[in-house]
């Protein structure tokens, strides 16, 4: 079922229950109508019977009454029956000609019908029976609830009419940004959005206009990055400075795509849920949540690839000398800075790929973050293996973490953590006034 229908559906419902709370209202009130009208015109009747019975009892017979009823006619919303001494009827009230050969549905009767008013008079040589009749009130009340639901339907279906439309015409610019999003996760990386006098979606297609410039930059930065790698690659007289251009790339394509790219997703995520939960029409609403999601899903799928563009090959490399050659380049990179490596002996020998692989990001990611947010000017790098899990700790004595670092979004962290939690290790994090300590545990022997 689409969101349309449902809106639809769910705004029909809220209308036919006004509908039927003015109906009851109606219901309600016709009651109240009838049973004050019948009690009126039953006191009325009961009076003047009252009387003309009284005459019959002190001198005239039932015959003098059953000719005054005969010349009154029908008496408003009474019905009057003259029994004999036999029970035989010498009267019954004739049927009323107001709206005659009709009545209101059983089911509508009992709703409205008040209490029973019936009257029972003793005579001499007979009985006089009065009791109130409200079969006219209640189809007066019957036919004014049917001119009501008529009413009200045509209401509805005008008003179903006018949601359907303003909601097209409200969504027609969310639908564009949500086809732009689809194409753009499909890699139709040129996609951008056209503004469209709108001012929350106009802000939405600028910062997507934004994000798909800078991943097309990033993308073509990458491009280079591997043909210049291959073309290098054929000397074997300059492997290192293909490998050092090569990872200096991509860790200029990491960094562009963490910081640039990721913020322009996230901005379009924020505006996307502020649209969300401003209220008013809900498929503007479901269609920014949309909006929110994509940007989400692409937040992911841009993250997935700085793994991937910061690739290190240890088949025939060593943890203990791809560290070493990562601690060098750092030195070359950041001069002011002390580093210390501690790899014990035998600690990073024969490691299983996978687990050689994650600690080498785990010591990146922690002393890249002790660089570039804490101002750090001492890393100190320690490997071991301890209870048959290989241990890895990075203490520096920078600024220290935010005070918010606990709270989700801080992919270098969240990444750590994650690159453990699979090899069914962990990753403890302290960080004080000055500086932090990060220790990671990675089991040697995956997990049963």
């Amino acid at each position: 079922m689409s969101l349309h229908l449902k809106v639809n559906l769910l705004f029909a419902a809220w209308i036919a229950a006004l509908i039927m709370v003015v109906l009851w209202m109606h219901v309600a009130e016709t009651r109240r109508a009838v049973g004050e009208e019948i009690r009126a015109s039953n006191r009325i009747a009961t009076q003047l019977l009252e009387t003309v019975v009284a005459a019959t009892r002190v001198g005239r017979d039932i015959d003098d009454l059953v000719r005054f009823l005969e010349a009154a006619g029908r008496i408003r919303s009474t019905e009057a029956r003259v029994l004999d001494a036999s029970g035989g009827v010498l009267y019954a009230s004739p049927p009323s000609p107001y709206k005659a050969g009709r009545d209101a549905p059983a089911w509508y009767a009992r709703l409205v019908m008040p209490e029973a008013m019936h009257e029972r008079f003793l005579l001499p040589d007979g009985v006089l029976e009065v009791s109130a009749d409200a079969s006219r009130s209640i189809l007066d009340g019957w036919d004014q609830a049917v001119e009501l639901a008529t009413v009200g339907a045509g209401f509805l279906a005008l008003g179903i009419a006018l949601m359907v439309l303003l909601l097209r015409r409200a969504t027609a610019p969310l639908r564009q940004i949500v086809g732009g999003l689809e194409q753009f996760e499909r890699g139709a990386w040129e996609t951008r959005l056209p503004m469209f006098g709108n001012a929350e979606a106009d802000l939405i297609a600028r910062a997507f206009n934004r994000m798909g410039a800078a991943v097309q930059e990033n993308l073509g930065a990458r491009e280079e990055a591997i043909a210049a790698t291959l073309r290098l690659r054929q000397s074997r007289e300059t492997a290192t400075v293909v490998q050092a251009r090569l990872e200096d790339e991509r860790r200029q394509i990491a960094r562009e795509l963490h910081d640039e790219t990721s913020q322009g997703l996230t901005a379009i995520r924020s505006m996307s849920l502020a649209l969300a939960r401003r209220g008013g029409d809900p498929e503007q609403a479901r269609r920014a949540q949309l909006i929110a999601d994509s940007a989400a899903g692409l937040h992911a799928a841009v993250h997935a690839l700085i793994p991937r563009l910061q690739s290190t090959d240890f088949d025939g490399t060593s943890l203990a000398d791809a560290l070493d050659e990562q601690v060098a380049l750092w030195r070359q990179q950041y001069p002011e800075t002390v580093f210390e490596l501690c790899v014990e002996e035998g600690s990073a020998a024969d490691l299983p790929a996978e687990r050689a692989l994650a600690a080498h990001r785990i010591v990146q990611e922690a002393a890249i973050n002790a660089l570039r947010h804490a101002g750090a000017r001492r890393i100190a790098l320690r490997v071991t293996v301890e209870d048959a899990a290989l241990l890895v700790e990075i203490v520096d004595d920078g600024r220290g973490l935010p005070a918010d670092w606990h709270r989700p979004g801080h992919y270098g962290i969240r990444g750590m953590r994650e690159r453990a939690e699979a090899l069914g290790g962990g990753v403890e994090i302290e960080s004080g006034h000055r500086g932090v300590r990060v220790r990671a545990r990675l089991p040697l022997q995956a997990r049963p």
